[in-house]
């Protein structure tokens, strides 16, 4: 492995990861505020990148300017999914809520095959599909714009939850829900609208993915393992420790792709998986309880 192939796994893996922040900050969000484990948080990613392509490959609309609806629209699907599914499990196990919400993935999924079928689809980003080259350094302009507009989002969001009043409610109902029902924050409205904010995430998540991935409606299993991934290393409801662990597995994946064939990649990841889970289980914040 040459110092050259390094410096571009490296570039490659820090824009990579930085989407991968994308992909798992609203499992991790939800996970934190509400105790949710949200298994359709990959097929609603999916679902996100699969109309994106439509309206980008398909109508021909610009790609920068369509992540704005799909994330628009993953928020309404979130608020109608809280109302006709997630307020009602509440009250249930946390066996339910997993099969409630396995139910949920599997319609997701069954409607975007329907749809769409099993094909893999790449989007074509039009005037974003040109490469820069650094002193040998090749870098395709759509990672470039999907990290930054990645790291906007998530510093946006690390911002509104650390500076703001209702950012402040967020993180009290985080650590006490029965004692932030009694200081009058409203908790049924602000969860309502915090799992629409992880659905949007989720359907953000899924656009910038599309850009710097091929994709298809059956695979959403693998990025529901990198969320997770993601949001064990980084801990929970953080947004800047999600953006920084999912550097961290993009920089993992692509200097693991140098050393070992491509096809023992992915088996290192699901292995950094089971160490993190068996080892690091309180996140890179070096935490066991929410932080957000």
């Amino acid at each position: 492995m040459s110092f050259r192939e390094l410096a571009q796994a490296l570039v490659n893996g820090s824009l990579l990861g930085g989407v991968y922040g994308g992909v798992a900050m609203g499992l991790s969000l939800v996970l934190g505020v509400l105790r949710i484990v949200n298994l359709a948080h990959s097929a609603v990613l999916i679902f996100g990148a699969l109309v994106y392509w439509e309206l980008v490959n398909g109508l021909g609309l610009d790609p920068l300017l369509m992540i704005v609806p799909i994330a628009v629209g993953g928020y309404l699907l979130g608020l109608g999914v809280h109302r006709g599914l997630t307020q009602y499990l509440a009250r249930e196990s946390d066996s339910t809520v997993l099969l409630g919400f396995f139910g949920l993935m599997v319609v997701i999924e069954s409607i975007a095959i329907m749809v769409w079928t099993t094909d893999t689809r790449t989007v074509n980003a039009g005037y974003l599909s040109s490469v820069l080259r650094f002193g040998g350094i090749s870098v395709p302009v759509t990672r470039i714009v999907a990290a930054a507009i990645t790291v906007a989002v998530l510093v946006a969001l690390h911002l509104f939850l650390t500076r703001t009043l209702t950012g402040a409610a967020i993180r009290g109902m985080a650590e006490n829900p029965d004692v932030a029902a009694l200081v009058g924050i409203e908790v049924g409205t602000l969860s309502r609208r915090i799992f629409a904010v992880g659905i949007a995430l989720a359907a953000f998540g899924g656009t910038v993915l599309s850009l710097v991935q091929s994709f298809n409606p059956q695979e959403h299993v693998r990025w529901l393992a990198w969320a997770f991934l993601v949001v064990i290393l980084g801990g929970l409801g953080s947004a800047m420790r999600t953006l920084l662990a999912g550097v961290f597995v993009g920089i993992f994946e692509t200097v693991v792709g140098l050393l070992v064939p491509f096809q023992y990649t992915y088996l290192a990841l699901y292995a950094l998986l089971a160490i993190a889970l068996l080892v690091r289980n309180e996140g890179l914040g070096a935490v066991r309880a929410r932080t957000i």
